[in-house]
């Protein structure tokens, strides 16, 4: 091997650990997804939340609790963002659960869902302009069945 193909297979393999570096130091970047505008829901200030189904991140946990079918948000970092449980059902319904109250607050939204319906839920944030919503960046994903 020359000189010249030893400084390529090198920069491609340095390029190739940067990327899989930053992958495990940031997942939420390397599984981010993305929606713009769905339905909104104010969480109501809770001190305790039900943690029936729960999924989250280092920025939000969310929970569903079956039985009244309501979404626990929990804001986990100090910015500017709120903290947001993203849901979307199999009969065609999506929507998300916002809490403004900040780093460390629970929130709960009680969301009539139907009964027997597929539901998947993110955690994720929910970044503001004015009174609009721009885009909700979103992961851990976790999907369930609706039987209460």
């Amino acid at each position: 091997m020359n000189r010249r193909s030893f400084r390529r297979l090198l920069g491609a393999s340095a390029a190739l650990f940067i990327a899989v570096a930053s992958a495990v130091v940031n997942p939420a970047a390397a599984s981010a997804a993305s929606v713009s505008n769905p339905p909104m829901y104010r969480a109501t200030e809770v001190s305790i939340i039900q943690d029936d189904l729960c999924t989250g991140n280092f920025q939000a946990y969310v929970c569903f609790q079956k039985y009244g079918d309501n979404f626990f948000v929990v804001d986990m970092y100090n910015d500017s963002s709120s903290a947001v449980a993203y849901f979307e059902t199999g009969y065609g319904r999506t929507g998300a659960c916002y809490n403004p109250y900040g780093k460390g607050h629970a929130g709960v939204c009680n969301l009539d869902l139907k009964e027997g319906s597929h539901v998947c839920m993110y955690a994720g944030i929910v970044d503001r302009d004015g009174a609009n919503i721009v885009t909700i960046a979103l992961d851990t994903k976790k999907c369930f069945y609706n039987d209460h």
